[in-house]
């Protein structure tokens, strides 16, 4: 049995990627912070890195509101460089990195797109702390892959939603109508570890809204499963 580091096993993403992994056959070495686990801490990323085929790495300070800038950047950004780290040493097959849309910088208020639909193409412009923290990250995943030759599989999640706040949450509200549900987002994690991938890719996954996911389809052969629900009302 293949195993698998998850880092951001308690988040949202973490909770639903991992029962997914593990009906697949993965063996799931989980590290959260919530756990006592930090990714700024680099001995215990290489320690829990030991004996792992592939990483999936979730975990960060997920949004400006969350924490102080250094804060973002320490884990976002050298929390990401411990993980590519250990991954040379213990020669893992593949990273899959979450990254967000934010790095294209309109999110939020931040700006606008420079066309629509966004494809993966777009301009990255992500100047506020969070999305700069994945940006920059990005750069560096490309970077390590092409001195290493390991494949870093970046995926971008817009809005991701569970059942529950996809009860409250609607289409005008969404920006650019845009959302995945977390299910859809275990999905693609799963397919990220087996897809084949040479270098370094950068995938966007959304559900319905303004974005072309057409590489994200073609490259993981991932059709997300959930659009937004019928609000009308009954008779």
């Amino acid at each position: 049995m293949a195993k698998v580091l998850l880092t951001g096993s308690s988040g949202g993403v973490g909770r639903a990627a991992r029962p997914v992994l593990e009906a697949a056959g993965w063996a799931v070495e989980p590290f959260d912070l919530t756990d006592g686990k930090d990714l700024r801490d680099e001995a215990a990323v290489l320690h829990a890195m030991t004996g792992c085929e592939a990483v999936v790495h979730a975990g960060a300070i997920a949004h400006d509101s969350a924490g102080t800038p250094a804060q973002i950047m320490a884990t976002n950004l050298l929390g990401t460089w411990h993980i590519l780290q250990a991954a040379e040493t213990h020669s893992l097959s593949r990273v899959v990195y979450f990254s967000s849309v934010q790095v294209f910088g309109f999110a939020e208020g931040e700006g606008t797109p420079a066309y629509l639909p966004v494809d993966d193409a777009h301009p990255l412009r992500a100047a506020r702390p969070y999305g700069m923290s994945k940006r920059l990250a990005e750069e560096m995943c490309a970077a390590w892959t092409s001195r290493t030759a390991i494949p870093t599989i970046v995926l971008r999640p817009v809005m991701i939603l569970t059942d529950l706040a996809l009860r409250r949450v609607t289409e005008a509200e969404a920006e650019l109508g845009a959302f995945v549900h977390v299910d859809d987002v275990a999905e693609a994690v799963l397919r990220a570890l087996s897809a084949k991938v040479n270098g370094h890719v950068r995938l966007t996954l959304c559900g319905p809204g303004q974005f072309d996911t057409r590489a994200t389809r073609q490259i993981l052969q991932w059709r997300p499963s959930q659009g937004w629900p019928s609000r009308g009302s009954s008779a």
